[in-house]
């Protein structure tokens, strides 16, 4: 029987390091988004791990990441605007 470190995740404090400014800038969008971590990573078919790591400043996005992201955010946008024009028809059916 050995003990088994749960730690194992967890960079030791020195590697730790404060958000670049891709990083911060990304952060800022993704939170103006005002959509949950777990849905934009969704869309953009990343996991939610990789966003929380660029967040916390252990990995930078790679350019391919990014793309990713944005296009995910504008496929949501455009079934969200499909969605909206629903709605409008339905008020112009009913009025």
């Amino acid at each position: 029987h050995h003990s088994v470190n749960r730690f194992v995740c967890t960079p030791p404090v020195s590697t730790v390091t404060r958000p670049t400014k891709l990083q911060k800038a990304v952060a800022d969008i993704l939170n103006e988004s005002e959509l949950p971590r777990t849905l934009i990573a969704k869309d953009a078919e990343l996991g939610r791990a990789t966003l929380e790591s660029w967040l916390s400043g252990l990995r930078n996005p790679s350019p391919e990441s990014l793309t990713q992201v944005a296009d995910g955010l504008e496929r949501r946008a455009d079934r969200l605007q499909k969605l909206a024009a629903r709605l409008r028809k339905l008020l112009n059916d009913i009025g």
